[in-house]
């Protein structure tokens, strides 16, 4: 009962000065809503990069070819079909997918129009790679990279731009390159979602054989193995084991020229990035709240000056130093949690105006706003403390005769 006596006694001071209340919770409401934006637009911008992670393929990983600067390598140091072999016949049962990776540019010419096409050579495992959703005929196949057929999978794009339709399976693409022309059968269509990591582009893609590739370009050995486990928990030791196994193969050169990567590996630490960064700037903007929590200190000095009496006359008609103590924090943390509560609406409304103008959305969970509530709160009662205290100990005589 008591604390409900307080409870009304506060809201009624609260509200019987509007303006101060307002100007107190300022800097609790301030600090709240940049808190609250700052967390959930960083909790946001994460969920984005797994997102654009698993577009790319959350189980990718690849050993490349990364010798020490300055150190020159020749030719026997790349990788060559023996390598996949190796692999394929030692751990087939741990890919979903494993291929090599070249990249051909080429141009398509149409009357006087002239486009770009980045043809991606690999084999018939990288649909269990690259992420991307076929749309219409088929992927490569293991046929078409044991013969070097010159197919390939349209990006459905290029259909619609510059065929004006999607039915063109088994027509004829003839694409310009550095040594000729090369024509290529169109067995398939993808469409793929753009990822935020890319640039803007107006080229087009494809997908042909490995090697096609090798026999048009000359080009047999490769600086990069791609891949894609079935297994995500031990993705970064399988890569590990891979690429010692492959360094082993090549005895003439340093195990140090090859590195793993894993997609898992690096989404964790730009995940400890961005979490970094936002509980840095968090930091920052909850020193306004500390600015603000010593604002409701001053007034509830403040209020325990303009109330002198009124305690007297509490004091003298029975109250007792708890209930003076309970009355005063009470107002404290509702002042607080007051300022909280606005503060969380405020932040919301920032981070998802904010996260309009980046591309983000923001996350905010129920364990954010509680924890933001219950912090607020226990503000007002630590700030709180010393006026309540002071207003506590007053002497009843004192205080009646205090003017």
């Amino acid at each position: 009962m008591q604390v409900i006596e307080s409870l009304k006694m506060a809201l009624y001071t609260i509200f019987s000065n509007k303006m101060r209340t307002a100007l107190t919770i300022l800097g609790i409401v301030i600090g709240i809503a940049s808190v609250i934006a700052m967390v959930s637009l960083g909790k946001g911008s994460q969920v984005k990069m797994e997102n654009e992670f698993k577009k790319m393929g959350s189980n990718r990983a690849s050993i490349y070819l990364m010798p020490p600067e300055g150190t020159e390598y020749d030719e026997s140091a790349m990788f060559t079909m023996e390598d996949i072999k190796l692999l394929r016949n030692k751990y087939g049962e741990k890919f979903r997918g494993i291929s090599y990776r070249g990249d051909l540019a080429t141009k398509y010419i149409s009357g006087k129009k002239e486009v770009t096409v980045n043809l991606t050579a690999v084999n018939e495992t990288y649909s269990n790679i690259d992420s991307f959703k076929l749309v219409a005929g088929r992927f490569l196949t293991a046929g078409d990279v044991m013969s070097s057929r010159r197919v390939v999978v349209l990006d459905a794009k290029m259909a619609d731009e510059q065929f004006a339709t999607r039915d063109i399976l088994g027509k004829q693409l003839t694409l310009q390159y550095d040594s000729g022309s090369v024509s290529y059968t169109i067995v398939g269509l993808y469409t793929k979602s753009k990822s935020a990591f890319e640039m803007n582009s107006n080229s087009f893609g494809g997908y042909i054989p490995i090697s096609a590739y090798m026999v048009d370009t000359g080009i047999t050995a490769f600086e990069e193995i791609q891949m894609s486990l079935k297994n995500q928990q031990t993705i970064s030791e399988d890569i590990k084991m891979f690429s010692k196994v492959v360094a082993n193969r090549h005895s003439g050169t340093e195990a140090s020229f090859y590195k793993a990567y894993n997609a898992q590996k690096e989404m964790a630490m730009m995940n400890k990035f961005s979490s970094s960064m936002t509980l840095f700037i968090s930091v920052i903007a909850g020193i306004s709240l500390v600015v603000g929590g010593i604002g409701i200190m001053n007034i509830m000095m403040v209020s325990v000056s303009e109330r002198t009496r009124e305690i007297g006359i509490r004091k003298a008609i029975g109250a007792t130093r708890k209930d003076i103590l309970s009355q005063f924090l009470v107002e404290s943390s509702l002042l607080t949690g007051i300022g909280g509560i606005v503060g969380i609406a405020l932040g919301a409304g920032i981070a998802y105006l904010a996260g309009r103008f980046v591309n983000i959305t923001p996350v905010i969970t129920p364990g954010t706003i509680l924890m933001t509530v219950v912090f607020s709160t226990a503000m007002g009662v630590f700030f709180g403390m010393y006026p309540a205290n002071k207003a506590a100990k007053l002497n009843p005589i004192d205080a009646l005769r205090y003017e």
